[in-house]
């Protein structure tokens, strides 16, 4: 009777120590920030101490466990909106500014449906990149059948407020006829991590990112 009474004592304050742990991760989240630092520091004595006093492995293991967990930080994401006006198109293609490099401004069409940002041959001249025998090639699927393009990688893009670093870029004629204005696809490869949407005239990205410590 003893060992039943014991052991359901050890089922029950595990319970409790569960409980208690899932209640302190989840309510983290809606408290206030000062609510929410008390609160970890209290649970937190709380499982040293149970951790301590404990000469169960299992609640000893349990309580460190969530010790762990409430010492762990948090970094909340933060998402800020960027908007970029549009240039006017005749069509509904979405067409805006962009600086390469830091140094060299070009128009590039906003494209959803490709996996890679593409320059031009002119622009990758314009650029000072030299395309060699030895220049990494991938395979493009398009309306005339698959292809080899040569890929580089430009040190960075910027589109408004939003620079992006080491963008990987498909040097490719785009095939737009005599439109000699547009010299690129701005791909999916710029915009991972983002929220993109259309207002009007304007493109607008949500870009998520780490607040500062």
């Amino acid at each position: 009777m003893l060992f039943h009474q014991g052991k359901i004592r050890i089922l029950w304050l595990s319970f409790i120590l569960l409980s208690f742990s899932v209640a302190s991760v989840n309510g983290s989240a809606l408290a206030p920030a000062q609510e929410t630092s008390n609160d970890s520091a209290e649970a937190s004595e709380f499982f040293k101490k149970v951790a301590s006093q404990t000469h169960n492995p299992l609640i000893a293991g349990l309580a460190q466990e969530n010790v762990s967990r409430l010492q762990q930080k948090h970094v909340p994401v933060v998402t800020r909106q960027v908007v970029i006006p549009l240039m006017e198109q005749p069509d509904t293609s979405l067409v805006a500014p962009i600086l390469i490099n830091s140094k060299v401004m070009a128009t590039f069409m906003v494209d959803t449906g490709s996996s890679y940002t593409v320059i031009t041959p002119a622009l990758a001249q314009k650029l000072g990149i030299v395309i060699t025998p030895d220049t990494p090639k991938v395979s493009l699927i398009t309306a005339n059948g698959v292809i080899e393009s040569p890929i580089v990688i430009l040190r960075n893009i910027s589109v408004g407020g939003v620079k992006v670093s080491e963008v990987s870029a498909v040097v490719q004629q785009l095939g737009n006829g005599d439109d000699l204005l547009l010299s690129g696809l701005l791909g999916m490869n710029f915009f991972k991590g983002m929220d993109l949407s259309i207002h009007g005239d304007q493109l607008v990205i949500g870009v998520r990112n780490s607040s500062p410590d």
